[in-house]
């Protein structure tokens, strides 16, 4: 069976959950139609950018990036949490609605998200076998159509500007659970399709993720944030 194309709508699927996360805090910041396509714009000359950088970068600059790759996830995990607690508590306390300031953690392209889109850009070119800028275009596209649909449905659920900081605070919670799995992800990429044993040694932290996850929610309850 060719897994080729099962691979491929894979990554492409990702996309579209990347661009969802852009659209939620579009969506629920209440901006403008002309403020959410430049957004999406702005995702379609990055994406089309990488995928003409395909084959320029070295693998070592390249692979010293993606050696950061978990620092940056944690740094924009605990800033989401962070944005999210203050904007649902602002609102809910004193009636501030500060989405306006807020939703750029959530929609503005984040070191992350570049380095996913990249990842997604050189493993669709590996496996189509088509020139970057091609592969750039296509998830340029993906990213700039799917945000222009989706912001604007987000929007019209007419929810209140606590929806956006539980939204920061979900999306917090699962790049944090995402980190356990990034290092896995990363290793089947150099070997495809081998299982792989994890010592039980390497299981010790995700039980320390685990009750970070519970304290977090713990102090989000005593704040009075509810998701």
């Amino acid at each position: 069976m060719d897994f080729t194309w099962i691979a491929a709508s894979g990554i492409l699927i990702g996309i579209i959950v990347f661009a969802l996360k852009v659209s939620l805090g579009c969506g629920l910041a209440s901006l403008s139609r002309k403020e959410t396509i430049s957004i999406a714009s702005l995702y379609l000359l990055l994406s089309l950018f990488m995928g003409l950088a395909l084959g320029l970068i070295p693998e070592t600059a390249t692979a010293s990036a993606m050696d950061m790759g978990v620092a940056m996830h944690m740094a924009i995990a605990l800033l989401l949490v962070a944005g999210g607690v203050a904007t649902a508590r602002a609102w809910k306390r004193n009636g501030r609605d500060l989405s306006r300031k807020t939703f750029w953690i959530l929609s503005v392209p984040c070191p992350a998200c570049l380095a996913a889109t990249f990842l997604s850009c050189t493993a669709l070119a590996g496996l189509l076998e088509i020139p970057g800028w091609k592969v750039g275009a296509i998830v340029g596209l993906i990213f700039f159509a799917s945000i222009a649909a989706l912001s604007p449905a987000i929007g019209k659920m007419g929810k209140a500007p606590s929806a956006l900081g539980n939204a920061m605070i979900f999306v917090g919670l699962f790049y944090i659970l995402s980190i356990l799995l990034m290092p896995a992800y990363l290793n089947t990429q150099a070997t495809p399709f081998v299982p792989i044993s994890i010592p039980a040694s390497d299981l010790l932290p995700s039980y320390f993720f685990i009750l970070g996850l519970v304290a977090i929610g713990f102090v989000g309850g005593r704040m009075g944030v509810r998701l």
